[in-house]
């Protein structure tokens, strides 16, 4: 309970200010107000549907193919339906039901539940790590969540509560040259997770913003059964800026910070991590045996600066450095800051109705964006050495949704993205914490 009790006070406190905020806005003469307009319902009632095929690439994962459903505005309501399943270098499946309004246009319930079995790519810490120095566990898990959102002001202000629970396992374990190692551990494990934040916007539209501001302040308490592994929060604050070029195009600005606070330090020595977490490379064939040491330092190595330090939300991917595979660079802090310009080539509003599909296009965009970040464990390196991150995007803007398609240019190659809404994201499905 003592963990919860600062990022509750912190929620209160930004409650309030949200509060005196709106206060303000409506009280206070037209000529003085700061509030920008809604420029539409925040709360869409316009009904939707989607069938399509997916065929996703997703750095550091591999390449699946499968298909999905979206419901949007389902009963004249507020409320979205997604399922989705792929099948390939990695499976993942879920479903997601969100805006459901338990008490309407005030306390709002999103709910989802994903399964996956995958083989990612894990990199050694920090943000001078080699993309080759590399190993690849295989991953079997599920997780839950739900999210309980108090909304006020046309969404101008909210704050949420949003607890995750999952459980994992770790099948095997391969280096980069694709050496099997054996598992010491292979049950299952038990993760949870708690989130509270807040978020204050001050912007034309959730969805689609063109002019204003945004700010959201996220605390992350994850808990597992691990006694090898340390227990800690992070900390994430999230800043927007929008700003009108034209008829109705905008120029996005984001800085995103993330922290993360040892709660409880598990063991940082060397023999007995070895004993706990090792490879057991005593049991390969003695040719073998270096190259298994090799790693099983690696990794100790990793896990002594883990529990040390703790990991802030890492960059990479398909939010933040899209230039880099997900969660590419991670440490005790985070840092990022970009600048997006969105070209929108028309504005629109023009229903469809197909086989497949029903909603409201409300246009296309162009988009060109440059980005930088870094990571470390000492936050007073956090300037010293930045990755950079630069691309071209294209969008179509639905009632609901945005689909998006990013290539990105950085140091290490190209990347392309395919995904759902705007990047800079607090929370998307390929970085649930």
């Amino acid at each position: 309970m003592s963990t919860l009790k600062r990022p509750l006070r912190t929620v209160l406190a930004a409650l309030l200010l949200g509060l005196l905020c709106l206060e303000a806005g409506f009280t206070a003469p037209a000529q003085a107000q700061v509030l920008v307009e809604r420029r539409r319902d925040q709360f869409g009632k316009d009904f939707g549907y989607f069938i399509y095929p997916i065929a996703s690439e997703i750095p550091g994962l591999g390449t699946a193919a499968g298909g999905g459903v979206t419901l949007l505005n389902m009963f004249g309501t507020d409320a979205d339906f997604t399922g989705f399943k792929l099948q390939g270098d990695f499976d993942v499946h879920g479903y997601t039901f969100l805006d459901l309004h338990l008490i309407k246009n005030l306390l709002v319930l999103d709910v989802g539940d994903f399964g996956f079995h995958v083989v990612p790519t894990v990199y050694k810490r920090g943000i001078t790590s080699s993309p080759t120095e590399t190993i690849h566990p295989e991953v079997t898990g599920r997780y839950k969540l739900a999210q309980f959102t108090l909304t006020m002001g046309e969404r101008l202000f909210e704050a949420y509560w949003r607890p995750m629970k999952g459980r994992f396992r770790l099948n095997s374990l391969r280096d980069r040259d694709g050496n099997l190692f054996p598992v010491l551990d292979a049950s299952e494990h038990e993760a949870r997770q708690v989130t509270v934040g807040g978020i204050l916007d001050n912007t034309d539209d959730r969805l689609d913003p063109r002019v204003g501001l945004r700010a959201e302040y996220a605390q992350k308490t994850p808990e597992n059964d691990d006694p090898w592994t340390s227990a800690y929060r992070v900390d994430d604050l999230n800043l927007s800026a929008y700003v009108p070029v034209g008829r109705f195009s905008t120029l996005a600005f984001n800085f995103y910070r993330s922290d993360a606070k040892i709660l409880r330090q598990a063991s940082t020595d060397y023999a007995t991590l070895q004993g706990a977490i090792g490879l057991n490379c005593g049991t390969l064939p003695a040719p073998a045996q270096p190259g298994c040491l090799a790693s099983e330092a690696e990794k100790i190595n990793d896990r002594i600066v883990e529990n040390t330090y703790g990991s802030a939300t890492p960059l990479g991917g398909t939010q933040r450095l899209r230039a880099y595979p997900g969660s590419r660079f991670r440490a005790g802090h985070s840092l990022f800051y970009g600048i997006e310009q969105r070209w929108n080539l028309n504005d629109e509003r023009t229903p469809f109705d197909v086989l497949i599909a029903r909603g409201i296009r409300t246009g296309f965009q162009a988009a060109f964006f440059a980005e930088r970040g870094t990571v470390s464990d000492d936050p007073s390196q956090l300037w010293s050495h930045m990755r950079t991150s630069y691309g071209v995007g294209f969008r179509m803007l639905l009632t609901g949704v945005i689909v998006r398609a990013d290539w990105a240019r950085g140091d290490e190659g190209n990347v392309f993205t395919f995904f759902i809404n705007y990047p800079w994201g607090m929370f998307s499905v390929d970085n649930p914490g």
